[in-house]
């Protein structure tokens, strides 16, 4: 995990919608961001690379992706 908290990973994506994965349908993964709910994408991934925030990403049955932030 990062230790990230939300409000900081909030400093840092402002304009994308963030959600934590209360479900457990990824483990070891703290937060989810789901393609249609980022403001640009690539973008997004930049930040998370600038900040050496660990993260993976996967695509669902309908081709959309998340980034699921460890």
């Amino acid at each position: 995990m990062n230790n990230l908290t939300y409000q900081q990973l909030q400093q840092l994506l402002p304009n994308d919608e963030i959600h934590y994965n209360d479900s457990n349908s990824f483990p070891h993964v703290e937060y989810v961001l789901y393609e249609n709910t980022v403001d640009d994408f690539n973008e997004t991934i930049q930040i998370l690379n600038t900040n050496n925030i660990k993260y993976t990403i996967e695509t669902d049955e309908l081709f959309l992706d998340s980034i699921l932030i460890h």
